[in-house]
């Protein structure tokens, strides 16, 4: 019978061992090994996506460059007078072209470029050149007549020329009617762009996947084998049909990229995630052990270890509830300005005070923008605290308006001023310093003022940190250092629409002086 028994608890082990460990580890490794496999191809899907932006990207920068150039003649009265002017004679049609050029600066421009460019005139005054041709020469072309029927005011074509030896070349034309102060002016202007370069940026973006620029049937461009120049277009028939496909319009013509990605077997997955998996084989082999382990342990005792457990967690949870709940920080300095208020050390009791004050708007951060009397208040308890720290060494004066206190800022903007001219301005100092702080209201600008008596900067990090506060922007956050002052520019830039107007002025021995200018209607109602 106590056979029997033994071998019925056996059972139920076995039993309680393959629903609680055989089975759960089954399910668990099928998921995670379906997980890594779609983890992987979500990462190769995301990896083509960013591959086709830049693809993308690369090329607009390529073609925007022409389309500016062709905006800029699209919109000149001076060229437009200069195409449409009958001239007299050859003599005076030249002389004109060279004013024109000399004037506006146009081989120099196309020169560093890279561009080459043709302007086709309806004016029979005007000589045929490198530069101008009669619009008779592009009637017959294929692009021409693809501007006909297009009806499009400027665009992208792609085109096979053929060179003087009779072999075929390939072509990108950016062309741009210049018919702004004539609408039915036929003038065309015809920019060609280096293939060559294009295809050359595209295969030094080095990705490992093979990216296509593509019409409806053919390869226009390729960072591979199918940029070849000198070859007619390949159709889109050769390209592989597993492939990631992104479609985007360039001035009216429609484009699709297509990135042909890898096909990744099994053991490619392996190779690239084998810690994943020999994370799972470990889990395979410890948790049936750890599992058999407790299955054989007493109940009473493992039930008292969790009672156990479960208390000390909870008493862990409640001590990092504490820890984060900003409102602890707050009663617990307040505590202790109490404290030393009914110890009569009034002196501690205020900077405790002001300590509070500050944390609590590092902490509470429910909106961007306050008021500046808000702010001035956080300089002073800022100044306050580091009287403390100084001594008679640091005096401060805050000189406001009164009508510039409603006004709305980025919040803690000037502290930060204020905290850099404490710390680089009066901390170097031996001797006693002041720090100033001016607002007032002036030709609708509020203008604010930093000043600091301390031991000033050199010239050279003055225009430095100048070039930084005026062209402040998100990668500069990224960099090592100190980022506070780019921070609080960047943030009046943003309010003001780039508005903002920075000056730094310092002399060694005297001191250092920042002027901010903001337009005050961008200061209004933001709260």
């Amino acid at each position: 019978m106590a056979r029997l028994d033994k071998f019925g608890i056996r059972r139920k082990l076995v039993l309680l061992y393959v629903l609680f460990v055989v089975i759960p580890i089954i399910l668990t490794d099928g998921f995670v090994f379906t997980s890594i496999v779609r983890a992987e191809r979500t990462a190769h899907e995301h990896q083509m996506e960013n591959e086709a932006n830049a693809v993308r990207y690369t090329f607009f920068s390529q073609v925007d460059q022409a389309a500016k150039l062709g905006s800029a003649l699209y919109s000149s009265l001076y060229v437009h007078r200069f195409l449409h002017k009958e001239y007299a004679s050859e003599l005076d049609y030249y002389n004109a072209y060279q004013k024109f050029f000399d004037d506006t600066l146009l081989h120099l421009v196309t020169g560093q470029s890279g561009m080459e460019y043709r302007i086709y005139l309806d004016n029979p005054t005007i000589t045929n050149g490198a530069e101008f041709q009669q619009l008779s020469k592009a009637e017959g072309t294929d692009w021409y007549q693809y501007i006909l029927d297009s009806n499009y005011n400027k665009g992208l074509y792609f085109d096979i020329t053929i060179c003087p030896d009779g072999s075929p070349e390939r072509t990108i034309y950016f062309f741009q009617k210049l018919n702004y102060y004539e609408y039915e002016s036929p003038n065309i202007m015809l920019i060609k762009l280096d293939y060559t370069k294009c295809a050359e940026l595209l295969e030094n973006l080095n990705y490992e996947d093979k990216a296509y620029i593509c019409d409806d049937s053919r390869v226009l461009i390729s960072n591979s084998r199918y940029s070849n120049v000198k070859k007619n277009y390949a159709t889109i028939d050769s390209l592989k049909s597993e492939r990631y496909e992104q479609n985007f319009e360039v001035y009216g013509q429609k484009l699709t990229i297509q990135v042909a990605g890898h096909d990744y077997s099994m053991l490619d997955i392996f190779k690239r995630r084998w810690y994943q998996f020999f994370f799972m084989l470990l889990i395979n082999i410890s948790l049936p052990l750890y599992v058999s382990s407790l299955m054989h342990a007493s109940y009473r005792n493992k039930i008292k270890e969790q009672e156990m457990t479960v208390a000390q967690k909870n008493a862990e949870l409640l001590a990092l509830q504490s820890q984060i709940n900003p409102h602890f920080l707050f009663n617990a300095l307040e505590s202790i300005r109490m404290h030393s208020i009914l110890k009569q050390e009034s002196e501690t009791a205020k900077m405790v005070e002001h300590l509070a004050k500050l944390q609590r708007q590092y902490t509470e951060w429910q909106q961007d923008n306050i008021r500046l009397e808000n702010e001035l208040e956080f300089v002073e308890a800022y100044l306050q605290l580091q009287k403390y720290r100084f001594g008679d060494r640091l005096s401060f004066e805050l000189d406001v308006d009164e009508e510039c206190k409603k006004l709305c800022i980025p919040k803690l903007t000037l502290v930060t001023f204020v905290e850099n001219a404490c710390v680089h301005g009066i901390e170097s100092k031996t001797s006693p310093g002041w720090i100033f702080l001016r607002a007032n209201i002036k030709e609708e600008n509020l203008i604010l003022e930093i000043e600091d008596t301390g031991n000033g900067i050199p010239d050279q990090v003055v225009k430095e940190l100048l070039e930084k506060m005026r062209g402040a922007n998100i990668d500069m956050l990224k960099e090592k250092g100190r980022v506070g002052i780019v921070n609080a520019c960047l943030r009046l830039k943003m309010l003001t629409e780039d508005k903002v107007k920075f000056d730094f002025e310092s002399e060694l021995g005297a001191g250092t002086l920042i002027q901010i200018t903001i337009p005050t209607k961008y200061l209004k109602g933001l709260l």
